[in-house]
C-alpha cells in the first residue's frame, strides 16, 4: 500500500499509461456477498471476550460479481456466479463476455 503512495512510482505509471487512448481501457472489478459480509466488520468487544451479535449465520449462499467498466460506454459485461471466481471461470468471462461480444478484434485464448 506504502508503496502505491510513492509519487516517483505513481509518476512513471502514469507516463507508461497515457500512451493510450481513455477509450480503450478497461476496469475489471470482482465484488463477493454473503449474508455474513456486513456482521464481520461491526463486531467488537473488550479483549479477551466474544462478540455477541445477532446476525444470519449462512454459509450456502455465497455470490461473486466480476464486472468491466469502459469508461467512454459504462459497465459493458457482468457475470454473477454462486461462489468465487477461479482461473478458469475468469477465462471463461474474458472469452465469452468481453472478446465475443465485439469489443475486441483479436481471437480469444
Amino acid at each position: 500500500m506504502a508503496s502505491e503512495r510513492d509519487p516517483i512510482l505513481r509518476a512513471d505509471f502514469v507516463q507508461h499509461i497515457s500512451q493510450y487512448p481513455a477509450t480503450s481501457l478497461l476496469v475489471l472489478d470482482e465484488v463477493s456477498k454473503d449474508n455474513r459480509t456486513y456482521a464481520h466488520l461491526w463486531g467488537c468487544s473488550l479483549h479477551g471476550s466474544r462478540v455477541e451479535i445477532h446476525q444470519p449465520y449462512v454459509r450456502k449462499h455465497r455470490f461473486s460479481m466480476l464486472a468491466t467498466m469502459a469508461l467512454d460506454k459504462g459497465i459493458i459485461a457482468a457475470q454473477v456466479v454462486e461462489g468465487s471466481f477461479m482461473r478458469d471461470l475468469f477465462l471463461q468471462y474474458l472469452c465469452d463476455d468481453l472478446v465475443s461480444a465485439n469489443l475486441f478484434s483479436s481471437n480469444c485464448f
